[in-house]
């Protein structure tokens, strides 16, 4: 008996516990239904948007438009944005439901990083296009609870909303800077040409074969580090620029540091040069074919490569030789 009745005591207690987590998300449920939107007159209209101005304190504001194209920035002569965060920051906006209200003194704003000048001024989001008129929100402190403290512009109540808005501070980070996206298991052959007539052609047979070798390597030696040949095409498999600038602005006046060729298994190829400038490294892309969806930069502008990126490719023979058998 006292068995049965302890089976009984702890099902009852198994039924109380499931009754009470069942309430307690049915009183949830309507509090988040409850919660108000931030921007309403965004929700639905995101394609209405025809442009964004961030400005960070005193910074200058960084502007990104939508063209026929795509979204671009227009302080970079029109290079295209990264549409990808440009829409995540846009959804984040539409989303954004207030959590709780916070102070509307205004003498609280600069704490919270939400003054509108001065000491303690918010990050002003400008938000374009809408039959409503432009939208200003102002973007203070994240909050320990996973939201960010707002509030519109003109109105002094502080808003802590569920969506965290982390805004970079300038138009670099807002490019699309992808180059090439061509897979390393795609590429037959790189050949490199330094100006000082210096050439290095790694390569091998078939995609299955895992590493690159190298056509120049002496008899009786070997590679010194087999990644270092393979980098030379890795490189291309997820090429990103550090800066860029229009070609027609850029007059190179000395001839190529480097130039290059890169050809795949399926046909594939892309040519290009590398100019020295001002210390630093400059990628100009030549000639291409069947690399349309692999190659996303275009042969209009210059792409400055960071310097550990320029060492991958422009290899000599003495970096990838071993010691002499």
């Amino acid at each position: 008996m006292r068995r049965s009745a302890l089976l009984v005591l702890l099902l009852v207690a198994l039924l109380l516990g499931g009754l009470f987590a069942w309430l307690q998300r049915g009183a949830e449920a309507p509090l988040q239904a409850e919660r108000q939107l931030l921007l309403p007159a965004l929700s639905g209209r995101l394609d209405e948007v025809r442009a964004l101005s961030i400005r960070h304190g005193e910074l200058p504001a960084v502007r990104i438009e939508r063209s026929e194209t795509g979204w671009i920035v227009p302080a970079k002569a029109g290079y295209p944005a990264a549409a990808g965060e440009v829409n995540r920051l846009l959804r984040a906006l539409a989303e954004a439901r207030k959590v709780e209200a916070k102070t509307r003194n205004p003498d609280n704003h600069a704490r919270l990083g939400l003054a509108a000048k001065g000491e303690g001024r918010a990050t002003r989001l400008r938000i374009e296009g809408l039959a409503g008129g432009p939208l200003v929100l102002l973007i203070g402190q994240g909050s320990r609870q996973g939201g960010q403290l707002v509030r519109l512009w003109g109105d002094d109540q502080v808003w802590l909303i569920d969506q965290p808005l982390e805004l970079v501070d300038n138009e670099l980070a807002w490019l699309d800077r992808r180059i090439s996206a061509i897979p390393f298991a795609s590429v037959r052959e790189v050949e490199v040409r330094h100006a000082d007539g210096e050439r290095l052609n790694v390569w091998r047979d078939s995609p299955g074969q895992a590493d690159l070798a190298l056509r120049q390597l002496p008899v009786g030696s070997s590679l010194a580090y087999q990644p270092l040949a393979n980098g030379m095409a890795l490189l291309f498999a997820a090429l990103d620029f550090a800066d860029a600038a229009p070609l027609a602005q850029i007059g190179f006046e000395e001839r190529p540091e480097l130039e290059f060729t890169l050809s795949t298994f399926d046909g594939g190829e892309l040519r290009g040069a590398f100019h020295l400038q001002g210390g630093q490294h400059w990628l100009v892309l030549g000639e291409s074919r069947g690399l349309d969806d692999q190659l996303i930069a275009g042969r209009d502008w210059a792409y400055r490569l960071e310097e550990q990126q320029y060492r991958m490719l422009a290899r000599r023979l003495k970096d990838l030789l071993g010691p002499a058998n």
